[in-house]
């Protein structure tokens, strides 16, 4: 094998094992559960996801960035970002148990080790961005594919006894993998030869970040509050395949941007990475899309059963949607890579906002399709502005 070619194939395996577990297992869960009951599942999973998630956003991004600058602050960085991370803990899990009690069809039992796990899930993405802003990727994929596997199992062995028993094998597998990343990284990371730089510049990063978070979860519940619980299993199924396939451009986010930010900017070898990394991303759309609006669809209901016959229209305009993501995706990659993230976190929160404002009248009027359709359009502006502020940038 050409010894160039082994980090990104190492670099694949690990992401691989890191996000193709919980969507399979979602998956999964789909294929064995009624449409309602996974519906009412994926909710509690975007809520959870919002809830746990959001707080971790921001300094998984900061640690990815700012530790390939800073090697020697690595482990001091790794460990300021728990240690706020264990101040949220309480809160969110307070604010969980208060969801559940108040608003109708969320189940504290369900919800609360879930946000658990999604809390533990944010201390996992700190520890591997700080690994693989120092290239230790095989460290990545050793502590995420074991755990990957048994939450595998776990759904197989647990899926006829209820959400409750899932979300607490959920809760266990993620507590065991940030066991296994705090004994890890405290073998493999630099050793402490520097302070953690200020938190303070954390801020922009979890202003885009956090932003990313609430738009990926927002659409699950915005279906389940206006089309009912077997939509939202349909629409769900669409947003896994989605995420199935849209790994491979955040591959190539956590190869490139680490190697970006480390390399003088607008130099020969910046440029050669700037344009590897468009070509990638050019591949992974159109071979994505073209998978998602040609090939999935018409196996979809025989795989599922005709409680998704509404899928396939759902997943062809997540085809598209998953084209235009990657075009984006080149833009704020390069954004940060030239420390604009603060143009970043304006970017994400008007698309938030666009987003948003289309999926309301869209949802009511097409259901499922509608919120993909939602998707899609509010990019457009993103698009435009994100490529003025590029523009800018690459004339200062």
């Amino acid at each position: 094998m050409n010894l160039a070619c082994r980090p990104a194939l190492l670099l694949l395996f690990s992401q691989s094992a890191r996000l193709a577990g919980p969507t399979l297992a979602l998956l999964l869960l789909a294929a064995h559960w009624p449409a309602e009951a996974f519906g009412r599942f994926a909710a509690a999973y975007a809520l959870a996801s919002l809830l746990g998630l959001v707080p971790a956003t921001g300094l998984s991004a900061w640690l990815l960035d700012r530790s390939a600058r800073q090697p020697a602050a690595a482990r001091a960085m790794l460990r300021r970002a728990w240690r706020m991370l264990s101040g949220l803990a309480l809160p969110v899990l307070g604010l969980a148990a208060a969801v559940a009690a108040l608003a109708p069809g969320y189940d504290a039992r369900t919800l609360v080790p879930l946000t658990a796990a999604m809390l533990l899930a944010g201390a996992v993405d700190c520890a591997i961005a700080a690994l693989r802003a120092q290239k230790r990727e095989g460290s990545v994929a050793a502590s995420a594919l074991p755990a990957n596997l048994a939450l595998l199992a776990a759904v197989l062995l647990l899926e006829g006894r209820g959400t409750e028993a899932i979300a607490l094998a959920w809760l266990a597998v993620r507590g065991v993998q940030v066991a296994l990343l705090a004994a890890m990284t405290a073998r493999v990371l630099p050793s402490a030869t520097a302070a953690a730089p200020p938190v303070e510049p954390c801020w922009p990063f979890f202003a885009s970040q956090s932003a990313g978070v609430i738009y990926g979860q927002a659409d699950t519940l915005l279906v389940q509050s206006i089309a009912g619980d077997a939509a939202t299993g349909v629409y769900a199924i669409a947003v896994r395949l989605l995420q199935l396939a849209g790994f491979a451009a955040q591959t190539l986010a956590q190869w490139f941007q680490p190697r970006l930010a480390a390399t003088a900017i607008d130099g020969r070898d910046w440029q050669t990475q700037r344009q590897r990394l468009r070509l990638a991303l050019a591949a992974v759309g159109g071979g994505g899309a073209l998978g998602l609006a040609l090939a999935v669809p018409p196996a979809l209901p025989l795989v599922l059963g005709p409680a998704y016959a509404a899928a396939p229209t759902v997943i062809m305009v997540a085809g598209l949607l998953l084209a235009a993501r990657c075009f984006v995706a080149g833009q704020w990659i390069e954004l940060t890579a030239r420390e604009r993230e603060a143009h970043r976190a304006r970017d994400s929160w008007l698309l938030l906002a666009l987003f948003l404002a289309l999926a309301l009248p869209l949802t009511v009027a097409y259901g499922a399709t509608g919120t993909m359709l939602a998707h899609l359009l509010a990019l457009g502006p993103i698009a435009a502005l994100s490529g003025r502020s590029l523009a800018r940038a690459r004339q200062a």
